[in-house]
């Protein structure tokens, strides 16, 4: 309320003792409780007011819908004739309600209600995932004032909340692959495959064993080089390459689409893989956000192990990947197990990822290849299953299905 209205008054007071009249009077102190009850409301409105969001799951399958809470509390004995809350919600979620604006800077979820003195609100939506990515709700910008709106207050209140949507995951037969085993029988050089992650014991080193399995606190207490042995597995490890770049050159951009398509391909694997109980890794040439290291997790049984891909998955940011697919197979193959399956899914194929796998299959690696788009091989591969699932046709197809 500006300081004039107050000078004004008081004038209209000496005037009404001037002339006598006390309806003047009381017309100038009704108007002076009136500014002096509006600059109150104006200052103290959004005090003790607070906006807290509840999500019934902060991890949703593509499609997957949860709920959400707003509870809105005037904690103060102050009354709100009004107040409204404006809450940033990102285009990944799609919010059931008539309350959600549509802007030039986004969306918003709008309540507008009035709240009495030390009085609760809750309100329920229901959010469904629809792209794929973390998407991060708010901040909230809450506005009250008083009855006549004269004196309104601002405040933007941070309340950051994270939603990871997983990919798009289709059947496997949608992708153009047998619904069961995928990928195919690989039959191993050997009759069991060692289980790197399963140590039953030590032995003497012999050439040719492999100097990463060397036991050093076995070998300090022999006083000679002592090596791992590992219990036999029936099964073998699987590794899914990813490769996000679309083309062959930065300065050729990329394609969304067959990105995305990629992507869901490599979801869908590992989740019908996982559900077959097969020991899975994951790696990719794209960022983990926020740092410099590519995204990489080992082949291994741990319960959140398909979790944690479809997080990684999630989180795959618009850019360049740091590595060509081929320099990627170069740093990370040395360290997988022996027998390991090797699956890569691309939308590049050149020479030099050829010679890759070549060099792969000739060190005894299972090798699969999902294609997409324009990824051909330029010759049959020896000991390399090749599928190719389609591109943006195939891709807008998926893009139609409705899952359960």
């Amino acid at each position: 309320m500006s300081q004039r209205i107050y000078v004004l008054l008081s004038l209209l007071v000496v005037i009404s003792v001037w002339v006598g009249s006390e309806l003047l009077l009381f017309i100038a102190i009704l108007l002076a409780l009136l500014a002096a009850a509006t600059q109150l409301w104006g200052h103290y409105c959004l005090t003790s007011v607070t906006y807290r969001r509840n999500l019934g799951a902060e991890r949703l399958y593509w499609g997957e819908t949860t709920d959400l809470r707003v509870e809105l509390v005037n904690a103060k004995p102050l009354p709100l004739p009004w107040l409204r809350a404006d809450d940033a919600v990102p285009p990944g979620l799609a919010i059931d309600t008539q309350q959600i604006e549509e802007r030039p800077g986004g969306r918003t979820l709008v309540n507008v209600l009035a709240l009495r003195w030390y009085e609760r609100v809750i309100r329920r939506y229901r959010v469904q995932g629809l792209q794929r990515g973390e998407w991060r709700l708010g901040p909230v910008q809450l506005r009250s004032g008083d009855l006549f709106g004269f004196s309104i207050r601002r405040e933007t209140l941070e309340t950051p909340q994270s939603v990871i949507v997983y990919p798009r995951m289709v059947p496997l037969q949608a992708l153009g692959l047998p619904a069961r085993h995928p990928l195919g029988d690989f039959r191993s050089p050997r009759r069991v495959i060692e289980d790197p992650l399963r140590t039953m014991g030590v032995r003497e080193y012999v050439q040719g064993d492999n100097f990463r399995h060397i036991h050093w606190k076995a070998t300090a207490q022999r006083q000679g080089l002592q090596t791992k042995i590992f219990e036999p597995s029936a099964s073998r490890p699987l590794a899914l390459f990813l490769n996000i770049n679309t083309t062959e050159h930065y300065f050729q951009g990329y394609d969304p689409e067959l990105r995305e398509y990629a992507i869901t391909a490599t979801a869908s694997l590992a989740g019908q893989l996982w559900a077959e109980g097969h020991t899975l890794g994951l790696y990719c040439n794209a960022l983990v956000p926020g740092t410099a290291q590519h995204i990489r997790i080992a082949p291994r049984q741990h319960p959140e192990q398909l979790v944690q891909m479809l997080t990684a998955l999630a989180r795959i940011a618009e850019g360049w990947g740091r590595w060509p697919l081929e320099r990627l197979l170069q740093v990370e193959t040395p360290a997988l197990p022996y027998g390991t399956t090797v699956v890569v899914i691309s939308a590049v194929i050149n020479p030099l990822l050829e010679q890759n796998l070549l060099d792969l299959g000739r060190r005894e690696f299972g090798l699969v290849m999902v294609g997409l788009g324009e990824a051909r091989l330029s010759r049959p591969l020896p000991n390399l299953r090749y599928h190719h699932i389609g591109s943006h046709e195939a891709w807008h197809e998926l893009a139609a299905l409705e899952l359960a």
